[in-house]
């Protein structure tokens, strides 16, 4: 199977950078990359290169040449879901504040979340 479309869930310092190289490095691909914030999705997509939501060096290079052509950012995260023959989960895993684990493992609710929504 040729993969011709992507879904990253989460556009923030893992997902949106990664992705953006894919996009960039696979121009036959479309590369959509979601989030439930739209102050992050706003940014991501803001004309002015210099205020993209992440930092990375020539992040803004990599943006520029892949936007718009295969790369995408949305909050519509049941399309992109739908659409995509490959997704990634790239969810915030913060160190559990209760149960079994607490103070040392991660908490995955996020990536369950996004897991029972990929099921759906």
């Amino acid at each position: 199977m040729k993969i011709k479309s992507i879904c990253c869930i989460g556009a923030g310092y893992v997902g949106g950078p990664t992705m953006s190289v894919i996009a960039q490095k696979n121009p036959n691909i479309k590369v959509t990359v979601v989030d439930l914030n739209e102050q992050r999705i706003v940014d991501w997509n803001n004309v002015d290169l210099n205020k993209l939501p992440i930092y990375e060096p020539k992040l803004d290079e990599v943006v520029a040449e892949a936007r718009g052509r295969n790369l995408f950012f949305s909050t519509n995260v049941d399309e992109a879901i739908a659409e995509a023959e490959m997704i990634f989960i790239s969810v915030n895993t913060p160190t559990k504040t209760y149960g079994a684990g607490k103070g040392m493992a991660a908490d995955l609710k996020y990536v369950e979340l996004c897991a029972r929504q990929i099921a759906r």
